[in-house]
């Protein structure tokens, strides 16, 4: 039987879709349940992430082999998290995080969730890797 390539696209993307249920801090966050220090931690780890991708955006931007459509692409979402970057100082001031504390954080290796208790584990480790991948 031969598939067409709507039907290769649709199996593709069920297959490679990520689980609605797979995170299990978003419905929290959704309904308001998300306690005060998983948030702030979720802050402090977002600083290494969001400049980890804006390092690894520059880097693609900045490739010999880009065309300079891609270039300026990457350029762009090489500001996107520079701005991001300046919104998340307030969503953290906001949820207690000071200088001294966000000077302290190490980021983590892995990425998960814990929701039983009040802790947000997502380092940023590895991540400029995948997101140039």
């Amino acid at each position: 039987m031969v598939r067409t390539a709507r039907e290769l696209l649709e199996d593709a993307t069920a297959k490679l879709a990520p689980d609605p249920h797979a995170n299990r801090l978003l419905p929290l966050i959704a309904r308001g349940a998300a306690q005060r220090s998983t948030l702030a931690a979720l802050a402090l780890e977002q600083r290494h992430v969001m400049d980890a991708d804006r390092r690894a955006f520059l880097h693609l931007a900045e490739s010999p082999d880009v065309e300079p459509q891609s270039a300026a692409f990457f350029a762009l979402l090489a500001e996107g998290e520079v701005l991001a970057q300046d919104r998340l100082g307030a969503f953290a001031d906001a949820r207690g995080v000071d200088e001294a504390r966000a000077s302290a954080c190490e980021p983590l290796a892995d990425c998960r969730t814990v929701v039983r208790r009040p802790i947000l584990q997502c380092g940023g480790e590895g991540h400029p890797a995948r997101v140039a991948w």
